[in-house]
């Protein structure tokens, strides 16, 4: 009886042994090489905005501008910063249901995760950016981002020329090295295609600090 009571001693020293070294380990991971509490650190402290370059302009012999930019906005989430949004408010601004809100909000973290920004709705209309600006405190982890855009000031030749559109997964994959990401445009057609990487300048990163509150308070140097 004795030696059996010492075997299943054993027995539970070893299972708590293993246990408690699996607990281990699992923290050794989580401390040294998971990125996930460092990353959402970062996001809880500083904001990353992302900068996109004025698209390079065309010019004609003359050295008119056939092909030049103007500025719009574009409505960016970071998922994980969306704390206590007044949906009911933002969805009526941008006429959806919450259900597409919700909708959208996963297909942002699909995209690129909780702690990156992700286009939510591009290229507002003048009218919705005014209503959007005048409610932003309204809607924590969402803000308005500058995108240029593509304007053909003497409306000619716009085959020629081409148009530029969203990158998709299938044009993702193929440019895998050239760092775009979900919500970049890209020239699909014409001289747009052809000069891209010419034409597509080189984004850039602006980071700023962040409050308890997540309010902007300068930036990061």
């Amino acid at each position: 009886m004795s030696t059996y009571n010492s075997q299943r001693s054993r027995v539970i020293l070893i299972v708590f042994a293993s246990v408690f070294v699996v607990i281990i380990l699992q923290l050794l991971n989580l401390q040294l090489f998971s990125a996930k509490y460092r990353l959402q650190a970062e996001s809880n402290a500083i904001y990353r905005k992302t900068v996109y370059p004025d698209r390079g302009i065309i010019f004609d012999r003359k050295k008119q501008a056939i092909l030049e930019n103007t500025i719009m906005f574009d409505l960016v989430v970071t998922p994980n910063d969306v704390k206590g949004v007044d949906t009911t408010a933002l969805c009526r601004i941008l006429n959806i249901d919450t259900a597409e809100f919700h909708k959208r909000v996963v297909t942002a973290i699909i995209k690129n995760g909780r702690y990156r920004p992700s286009v939510f709705v591009p290229l507002l209309r003048p009218e919705l950016y005014a209503k959007l600006n005048e409610n932003m405190y309204k809607f924590p982890g969402f803000v308005l981002a500058e995108r240029p855009v593509r304007t053909y000031p003497f409306g000619v030749a716009a085959n020629v020329l081409g148009y530029i559109g969203e990158v998709d997964t299938n044009f993702l994959k193929k440019h895998a090295e050239e760092g775009y990401e979900m919500g970049d445009y890209a020239g699909m057609t014409g001289l747009e295609r052809s000069y891209e990487k010419v034409l597509m300048g080189q984004r850039g990163v602006q980071r700023f600090i962040r409050d308890n509150k997540a309010r902007i308070q300068g930036s990061y140097v």
